[in-house]
């Protein structure tokens, strides 16, 4: 009893001793989870006795000296003559050079069910996962007769090693799992709200919180980096697909000296009435390259030409080879996560200094998740423009916070006052993103918002004292802005056309225009739609909009609305009615600002091209910065007591990793250009791995 208490004193302590003993006792908790939980299969069969197979009939594989290979076709295996109670089906898979995927599926005579079999639900059996091979079976009763169905869905060839009916199932120790286990249960612990990490303040100007934050960023990016080549088909699409060659074909152009693409569209589709009709072009067979800008007789690229410029041509220039696009994407991905630690480190610094280190961390892993998930289930052509335009928004607006600054006036009075170089850099940031993702131009409203009060208060903008200031403002926007439109200007004959009317796609975009009946379907959908969520891995899934809409609705399959597919963006709602909340009313405002531009980019994208999954990323960072402020804000009135501490963090770390793990899960949902085909040993060695009761 007495060691009792005074292991109960000693990790009431805060100490590091505390939390390496912590460290320990979650790991070891860890490893008896692995033993006993999640080879349970293992607990229950240790002293089980296998059934003999006593007459066994293979019909679409081939039997040899008790082996099994599947081929191509379906199998059908009958066994007869059983009358025992079946619990498990053990289906051994030889390793083989490439992972073999059957497809499975069960049916019973048993003692419920004389007359007609039951059939279970189709199950997978894998080489990637072994303890896939080991199927329990919840058959009422004795089973007289078993009939397994099996098709091959990927793998060259499969060889089962020989069927056995109640055999033992081996311990299968998954050290992956053992370590992620221990290490979620170990940030809960440290991230629980009596924790002592919350009275440590953020404060980035301590080489100990600097090192903290680089070490988040560095576990973010090599996750990101160890991952993002998993979907090999998207990687492999530039060298069958023409509309992912469309940087290559412009860094061409440029370095032959013009705009328009070197290849030449064909005569058919020269003399079309309508070239922007698919249905015309397919009926009269006309050649065209997909995706593409269709100009006058040329065609163009209509994504923006800054990543080109940026990457693409300096790297065919100095290689000669072409940059792949999801090395592209990779680079403005990494930039991306600096981008928002920084992002989020100014809008501390300048109006939340009280918020603890821990809430900064949270949030940064939240507003980067989404993001970077989605680069990681289709680093491609489309997704470079995107990620680049984010890049230079998040840095564009920390420069911009970065550039009000503290002007000493005597010894004890200070002014606020504005840096043209943090201007000027800010402004080139958001200014570039014309040349990515002209979308992402709405960004510059936060210019609004922050600099209003030195063009009408103090002048410090747009006056002739403050002339240096004003012009690091505007000539970023004024030079950038003029290049682009002299670029449009060249190949679609108007300064402001960037051209995506002009895409050879599923529709006929020149005609599409603005309806508002739209609208509605685009905001429930990119917003509010809930997900769709049963217990089979990964638990969230894809599915078809649903709309009475009498006209063309463009579509991919979706995974619902971003308030329910990260849930962190709650914070954001709420920071809208929480006005007192906000000590500097420009906190709220751009909050408000920040959530308005979201909305008007939902409706915006709903407008001109529908609903896709990639067009999550034009506003989903607007609502994170909303989401951001208010969790700043709610985490400094707990410091201070006019909150609940204990409860707040609670929410906060709930919500955060519910946000992290829908978005992992996001990647392995999709079944458009899915990780389960294109790399099906990562996907089902994570469904098993998680999913440990199939």
């Amino acid at each position: 009893m007495n060691r009792l208490k005074a292991f109960i004193g000693f990790m009431r302590r805060e100490t590091a001793e505390k939390y390496m003993a912590a460290a320990l006792i979650l790991i070891v908790f860890s490893v008896l989870c692995e033993l006993f939980v999640f080879n349970y299969k293992w607990v229950s069969t240790i002293f089980s006795d296998p059934v003999e197979i006593t007459s066994m009939r293979v019909s679409g594989a081939t039997a040899d000296d008790g082996e099994i290979t599947f081929g191509s076709g379906s199998a059908t295996i009958q066994i007869d003559n059983i009358d025992e109670k079946l619990r498990y089906l053990s289906l051994p898979l030889r390793e083989a050079d490439d992972t073999a995927v059957l497809d499975v599926t069960i049916s019973a005579y048993d003692e419920a069910n004389s007359a007609s079999p039951v059939t279970a639900p189709q199950r997978t059996v894998t080489t990637a996962a072994e303890t896939s091979q080991y199927i329990p079976l919840h058959f009422s009763g004795n089973v007289s007769s078993l009939t397994i169905k099996v098709s091959r869905t990927a793998g060259s060839s499969a060889v089962c090693e020989g069927i056995e009916l109640n055999g033992s199932v081996p311990l299968l120790v998954s050290v992956p799992r053992i370590i992620l286990l221990a290490a979620v249960l170990f940030a809960v612990y440290i991230l629980r709200p009596r924790s002592f990490v919350y009275s440590i303040k953020t404060d980035l100007s301590k080489s100990t919180h600097q090192t903290a934050a680089i070490i988040a960023a560095t576990v973010m990016a090599l996750a990101f980096l160890g991952s993002v080549r998993m979907n090999n088909a998207i990687l492999q699409s530039p060298k069958s697909a023409v509309n992912h060659q469309q940087y290559y074909s412009l860094v061409d152009a440029l370095k032959d000296g013009h705009f328009y693409l070197n290849e030449e569209p064909s005569e058919e589709l020269k003399e079309m009435e309508n070239p922007y009709d698919l249905g015309a072009r397919n009926a009269n067979n006309v050649k065209s390259n997909w995706d593409h800008a269709y100009y006058d007789g040329k065609y163009y690229v209509y994504f923006g030409a800054a990543p080109v410029v940026l990457l693409y041509l300096p790297y065919n220039l100095i290689t000669g080879a072409d940059l792949p696009n999801y090395v592209a994407a990779s680079v403005f991905a990494l930039f991306f996560i600096a981008g928002v630690m920084y992002l989020l480190w100014e809008i501390i610094k300048k109006w939340f200094p009280k918020t603890p280190m821990p809430v900064y961390l949270m949030t940064s892993a939240a507003f980067v998740a989404p993001v970077l998930t989605f680069i990681l289930y289709k680093p491609d052509l489309y997704a470079v423009p995107i990620i680049s335009a984010l890049t230079f928004s998040v840095f564009g607006l920390a420069f911009w916070l970065a550039a009000e600054r503290d002007k000493a006036v005597g010894k004890k009075r200070s002014v606020q006052s504005l840096s043209p170089y943090y201007l000027c850099a800010g402004s080139i940031c958001i200014a570039m993103t014309a040349g990515c993702r002209p979308q992402f131009l709405i960004s510059a409203v936060f210019g609004v918002v922050l600099f209003w009060k030195y063009v009408f208060g103090s002048r410090e903008l747009f006056s002739k004292k403050g002339w240096k200031a004003t012009a690091a403002v505007c000539i970023p926007f004024i030079v950038i802005g003029a290049l682009v439109m002299i670029y449009n200007a060249a190949r679609f004959g108007s300064p402001f056309d960037f051209g995506a009317n002009y895409n050879l796609t599923t529709n006929d975009m020149t005609k599409r225009g603005f309806v508002w009946g739209r609208t509605g379907l685009g905001i429930f959908t990119y917003l509010f739609q809930p997900m769709h969520i049963d217990a089979l891995f990964p638990f969230i899934h894809d599915f078809d909009r649903a709309t009475a809409y009498q006209g063309l609705t463009l579509s991919e399959k979706l995974l619902g609305g971003v308030l329910w597919l990260y849930p962190f963006l709650g914070f954001g709602l709420y920071g809208l009615v929480k006005k007192k909340l906000f000590k500097d009313s420009r906190v709220f405002v751009m909050l408000c600002a920040a959530m308005a531009a979201a909305l008007v980019v939902v409706v915006a994208d709903t407008q001109m091209a529908g609903l896709l999954t990639r067009y999550y990323l034009d506003f989903v960072w607007l609502m994170m910065i909303a989401s951001s402020l208010t969790v700043f804000a709610l985490s400094s009135a707990a410091v201070e007591g006019t909150e609940s501490h204990s409860a707040l963090m609670c929410v906060i770390t709930a919500l955060v990793l519910l946000t992290l793990a829908f978005a992992v899960l996001s990647i392995f949902a999709r079944t458009e250009d899915s990780i389960r085909a294109a790399d099906p040993a990562v996907y089902y060695k994570l469904q098993y791995m998680i999913a440990f009761w199939l």
